[in-house]
């Protein structure tokens, strides 16, 4: 059973009274035409309309709306106050069945959990016996190789002194040798360095003597140079003098012709101002003509504007009455869409809910097997662990026994007594063969160990398989079901954006309604100014034509006057010509003779720049010379230096090899001192390195079943603990799913009756308070 959603039948609730709003609101604005009907009449109508047609006309709609607006706001009135109790009554329903299902949820956890807790308790049981049994075994071959150990360490010690006493004195002599071998290197080391540095210092004393040469060499091409540059610089000089006075004479001639324009351009210049003045009035008079014409115009395009304006109100308030009849009748049809998307709505939410459901319920399972899996898992690993360990305990116990069989036979292979060790052979045959019965005891026991483990480990692993296809069925058909989720979300979505569409057309429709009706008004009183404003234009216009007629006769008066004067100008204009052409002329010939004395007085500054350049560079030159000689005297003495140190240090090296040579030969010998001893204790160390192993991996593993023991005695008290609490809660949830179940079984029926009435009553009201 699923939950009605809220929202979904809060815009029902809303839908349903949007038929009252517009008969109230709309229809009372407007006068009607129709002769008055009685209300039985118009129900009559309504009724029969329906019954033959399907649908009623929207005027009888009106009109019965009209008569029964009474009958209406009661119904709506009481449909309101059921879809309140509506919605309240789906929202406790929803949270009832939410708290159901995560009952339900906590429950399937709960028996996961008591099916883990129960196989954990066997699983630790098992593992406790099986690391009591192997601590016990543990304990006693400890208790061998321990007296197998203190035998091997009372042959060992006295070779081992004599080790000790060898490796110091070839420690010492080996000491001895590395200090000769390290001052070896270093004078060797300290001689290469000096050889380089020599060769250097040979380099850098060559190189100062190249410099000093070279130096000297440049300041005699420098003085070379100084000597041709003086020369050029006086030539330019006299050439810059020269131009200077060519520019001065050209300049006097410009100035001569200059005030003969200057003359001819005053003359002219009081004949255009003149003309000047002349046009100004006459674009003054032609000015006021033009302005007396276009106000003229301006005012026949006025009242043209004005009676077009008028034709255009007068339709548009003919077409706002009509758009108020239309807009009721989209209104309309909206709401009727509006319902039936609405039921759409709530249908797709309610499928998405079941969908849900079913997959909460199979991740529920999942969730368990997975846990279930995740147990054996760790019961796997367990018992793989204990099964490495036996088969490492095993592979050592073969060792041992192969190496007392070899050890046996090797004793037994000596038949003579000329060593005097027969005895002290035999007692270890003895022992030997002690050890090697409790050995092959302890294989057979660790064999037969690893084959109960090999079982264990094979009913565990056909348990997780059957698990884990259990799981992998789960999670398809959770897979399935979140595939078909998706269009299943999409059609809510959709629906609900089709709802919320419809909703924020009606809302948009009825806002153009209200807009209509201010157009209507509004249009009636913009015809009745633009009526007024029509007549005013209409008078004035007489009054403008006459003064565009007086300003054009000024006009034709002026422009005779204008034309006189502009004769008399080409003749003025021609003088002033010729005389700005000479001065022209006379420009060019002056810039030219500028710019050719420019560019000699620049030749001549260069000139002098680059002989001071030069002397600079010479004097720069002459004062490098004293540091390059000073370099070339200090590497020469350097040379000599290094000389003789490299000389004392060939002599050290001779000497230090010597030495070395000596301390190396003792070094030898003591080596093969030390190589003998080696020989003799090697496989007595050999024979106590294995014990050491043996008896460190016997502790360390008796310690960790010992602590194992204990940790799992804890494990078991406390997943006994767990299992008793899972029980009790378990119980308690059972009894809470079935309340809430009760409950929500009577919300739903209260539910049913109050959608119901809800129902019966929208009918009527889209009928405009008929009943069908």
């Amino acid at each position: 059973m699923q939950p009605i959603p809220v929202r979904l039948t809060r815009r029902l609730a809303g839908a349903v009274l949007i038929p009252g709003i517009v008969t109230g609101s709309f229809f009372m604005a407007g006068p009607s035409s129709a002769a008055p009907e009685s209300g039985a009449a118009i129900c009559n109508g309504v009724v029969n309309q329906l019954a033959h047609r399907g649908n009623v006309q929207a005027n009888l709609l009106k009109a019965a709306a009209r008569r029964n607006a009474t009958l209406v706001s009661q119904l709506q009135s009481e449909q309101t106050a059921l879809q309140t109790t509506a919605d309240s009554l789906a929202a406790q329903i929803a949270e009832g069945e939410q708290a159901v299902q995560a009952l339900d949820q906590e429950l399937a956890q709960l028996d996961a959990g008591i099916v883990a807790v129960e196989a954990e308790l066997a699983a630790l049981a098992a593992e406790k016996t099986a690391a009591q049994e192997e601590a016990a075994a543990a304990g006693a071959a400890l208790e061998d190789l321990k007296a197998q150990r203190a035998g091997v360490e009372a042959q060992l010690a006295p070779l081992l002194a004599q080790q000790a006493d060898a490796q110091t004195a070839f420690t010492e002599l080996s000491d001895r040798a590395a200090q000769l071998e390290a001052l070896k290197t270093e004078t060797e080391g300290q001689l290469a360095s000096a050889q380089a540095e020599l060769a250097t210092l040979r380099s850098q004393a060559e190189a100062a003597a190249g410099a000093l040469a070279a130096k000297n060499a440049e300041i005699a091409r420098a003085e070379d140079e100084l000597a041709g540059l003086t020369a050029a610089a006086e030539q330019a000089a006299a050439d810059a003098a020269a131009a200077a006075d060519a520019v001065a004479a050209a300049e006097d001639e410009l100035a001569r012709l200059e005030a003969l324009g200057t003359a001819a351009q005053e003359e002219l210049d009081q004949q255009r101002a003149d003309v000047a003045d002349a046009r100004t009035t006459l674009a003054g008079l032609e000015e006021a003509a033009t302005a007396a014409a276009g106000a003229v115009t301006a005012k026949e395009a006025e009242i043209e504007q004005a009676r077009a304006e008028l034709a255009v109100l007068a339709d548009k308030a003919a077409a706002a009455a009509d758009a108020g009849d239309a807009k009721e009748a989209q209104i309309a049809e909206a709401q009727a869409e509006l319902t039936a998307l609405q039921y759409q709505a709530a249908q797709a939410a309610a499928d998405l809910a079941a969908n849900q459901a079913a997959i909460t319920a199979l991740a529920a399972d999942i969730e368990s097997l997975q846990f279930q899996i995740d147990a054996k898992e760790s019961e796997i690993a367990a018992k793989e662990a204990q099964l490495a360990q036996a088969e490492a305990d095993l592979a050592a116990l073969q060792s041992r026994k192969a190496f007392l069989e070899s050890e046996i036979a090797r004793l037994s292979a000596i038949k003579d007594n000329r060593d005097g060790g027969k005895k002290e052979r035999e007692a270890q045959i003895a022992a030997y063969q002690a050890e090697l019965t409790t050995v092959n005891t302890q294989i057979s026991d660790k064999t037969t160990l690893i084959s109960g483990l090999n079982g264990d480990l094979e009913a565990l692993q056909s348990a997780v398989s059957a698990l884990t296809g259990q799981l992998q069925a789960k999670q398809a058909e959770s897979a399935a079901l979140q595939k078909d989720a998706v269009p299943l979300q999409d059609a809510v979505t959709a629906t609900n954006t089709s709802v919320a569409a419809k909703e924020a057309e009606i809302a948009a429709l009825q806002t153009q309604l209200s807009t209509l009706r201010d157009a209507l008004t509004a249009a009636d009183a913009d015809v009745a100014a633009k009526q007024a404003e029509l007549a005013g234009l209409e008078s004035e216009l007489p009054a403008l034509q006459q003064a565009a007629a007086d300003a054009q006769a000024a006009v034709t008066a002026q422009t005779q006057v204008v034309d006189g004067l502009e004769a008399e100008l080409p003749g003025l204009t021609e003088g002033l010509e010729a005389a700005q052409a000479e001065v022209t002329a006379q420009k060019d010939i002056l810039a030219g003779l500028v710019a050719a004395s420019d560019q000699a007085a620049a030749d001549a500054a260069a000139a002098a720049a680059a002989v001071d350049g030069k002397k600079t560079e010479i004097s720069s030159l002459q004062a490098d010379v004293p540091a390059l000689q000073q370099a070339y005297d200090a590497a020469a003495s350097s040379v000599a230096t290094k000389e003789a140190e490299v000389a004392a240090l060939d002599a050290e090296l001779d000497r230090l090899t010597k030495e070395l040579a000596e301390a190396n030969a003792q070094i030898a010998a003591k080596e093969a001192e030390i190589l003998a001893l080696q020989d003799r204790v090697a496989p007595l160390q050999a024979q106590l390195a294995a014990l050491e192993g043996e008896i460190s991996a016997t502790e360390t593993r008796l310690q960790t079943l010992q602590a194992q023991i204990a940790s799992l005695d804890g494990k078991i008290v406390e997943a006994q603990n767990t299992l008793r609490t899972l029980t009790a809660q378990k119980k308690a949830n059972r009894d809470a799913v079935a309340a809430q179940a009760a409950i929500i079984t009577a919300l739903q029926a209260e539910l049913e009756k109050a959608m119901a009435a809800v129902r019966a009553i929208d009918p009527q009201i889209q009928l405009g308070g008929c009943v069908a």
